[in-house]
């Protein structure tokens, strides 16, 4: 003898062996699926969004990587 196993709306898993309780759920898991898999060839799949970027700045470069200018020599 079988039985069903359903989940509530609040988690707990409960089990029937009542034969009429064990059909209704199979009837209402094959319908989610049914709608399940409608839903999806319905919609394509979902993409994520960019998030927009600041605009570009010059590369940032140390101080100590610019060229100076040569100091004056001391006289």
């Amino acid at each position: 003898m079988g039985g069903a196993y359903a989940q509530g709306t609040d988690g707990a898993v409960t089990m029937s062996t009542d034969p009429a309780k064990a059909a209704a759920v199979e009837n209402h898991a094959q319908e989610l699926k049914a709608r399940q898999s409608k839903e999806t060839a319905a919609k394509p799949a979902p993409t994520h969004k960019s998030t927009p970027k600041a605009k570009a700045k010059a590369p940032a470069t140390h101080k100590s990587s610019a060229a100076k200018p040569a100091k004056p020599a001391k006289s």
